[in-house]
């Protein structure tokens, strides 16, 4: 077993979202000779999770897009460059396209190649900005077909296609898994009874989740048990936006609605839920809905361009982007027969298990091994 060291470049400090397959890398990558090391923009539970694993992980302050200036960004070079040479890094990975700016000049000044992972939908101009000529990634991993294609206008003519992946995003699924007990502990938490029908989501509380066409779609569906139940945090630019979604969830469905704040685990909501509903705007993947979906609740709800890649066939449903009213109709389908919502479980169960994150880990580091062998 022949090591690689590969450091990696976060903007995250979630144990969420962008992190979800990196976290999966670490665990699983080892034992095929991986050694990383975790630079992040900003502390947190992630990083905190790294190093009790005893992986190296280093704070560093790096300039994202909007704020890229010359002065933070040599100082970022400056301390990365330490950790190339002292580690003996042979591959930067940034984990996000927004701090690929920074691994393009790391890799400038030490000759270590680079790629990227693409979480969101790159226009034109980022492209033009981040990738043109000598600034190509050797490799953009993206999380779904459907980002892929998203992007392909801004990227074409930009970065070859020969350097294009597809890595779908996805999760330990020896970690979710159905466990009714743990719905039913959640529902006794949080007050609600067995016979309630609970529909619902868990996601940061931002403007392009929706989360306003949830709460209009569940309240045109009139049906005395049917309760939406949703966790999440707000982000830091827009908090008064949550605090309003909050009070319009709450005038508009009362004590039909249950919010339960920030969890660390979503595996007791998912498996609590008899609905996963998705009202995103836009979505790469879908790291969410794949944890409803492997707990065995089904998802529907618009495709938000790349939800659908995660749910159907066997999964849910997908419904016309924005359009509310066929969103209440398909929830109302879905919830008046029990008998059939409880069979259409095991389906769930089995639309997540195309997304293993172990056989998914071993896919990035076969790419890993291509990007050896092109470099020797």
């Amino acid at each position: 077993m022949t090591p690689m060291r590969v450091l990696y470049l976060t903007m995250n400090p979630n144990r969420a979202s962008t992190t979800v397959p990196t976290e999966g890398w670490f665990r699983f990558l080892p034992a095929r000779g991986l050694e990383p090391v975790l630079a992040s923009h900003e502390l947190g539970a992630f990083h905190e999770w790294t190093r009790e694993q005893g992986i190296p992980a280093y704070h560093v302050s790096m300039p994202l897009p909007r704020e890229f200036a010359w002065p933070k960004l040599a100082a970022a070079i400056w301390h990365l460059r330490g950790l190339v040479r002292r580690h003996r890094i042979e591959l930067i990975h940034s984990n996000e396209q927004d701090l690929y700016p920074v691994a393009q000049y790391l890799r400038k000044v030490t000759g270590v190649p680079a790629v990227t992972s693409v979480h969101f939908t790159m226009d034109r101009g980022y492209c033009d900005w981040a990738f043109r000529g000598s600034r190509a990634p050797s490799r953009l991993f993206f999380v779904s077909q459907r980002s892929l294609d998203a992007c392909r206008p801004g990227l074409d003519g930009i970065v070859t296609s020969d350097r294009w992946r597809v890595l779908h995003n996805g999760l330990d699924l020896e970690t979710y898994q159905p466990n009714p007990e743990l719905g039913r502990r959640f529902r006794e938490q949080h007050g609600l009874a067995p016979g309630d029908l609970l529909i619902g989501a868990g996601c940061a509380l931002r403007s392009r989740k929706q989360l306003e066409h949830l709460f209009e779609a569940a309240a045109r569906v009139k049906m005395p048990h049917l309760r939406v139940v949703l966790a999440g945090f707000p982000v830091a630019d827009e908090m008064e936006y949550a605090a309003k979604l909050l009070e319009q969830a709450r005038a508009l469905l009362g004590d039909r609605f249950v919010f339960v704040g920030e969890l660390s685990d979503m595996r007791p909501l998912c498996n609590a839920l008899d609905l996963f509903v998705n009202t995103s705007r836009e979505e790469s993947f879908g790291i969410s809905v794949l944890e409803a979906l492997a707990c065995g609740c089904p998802v529907i709800g618009y495709d938000s361009r790349a939800v659908d890649e995660v749910v159907l066939p066997d999964g849910g449903e997908i419904t016309r982007q924005d359009d509310i009213e066929e969103l209440a109709v398909a929830v109302r389908r879905w919830v008046e027969d029990r008998t059939e919502l409880g069979r259409r479980r095991t389906r769930a169960r089995t639309q997540a298990e195309r997304f293993d994150l172990r056989v998914l880990s071993d896919q990035l580091w076969t790419h890993y091994q291509e990007l050896r062998r092109v470099s020797v």
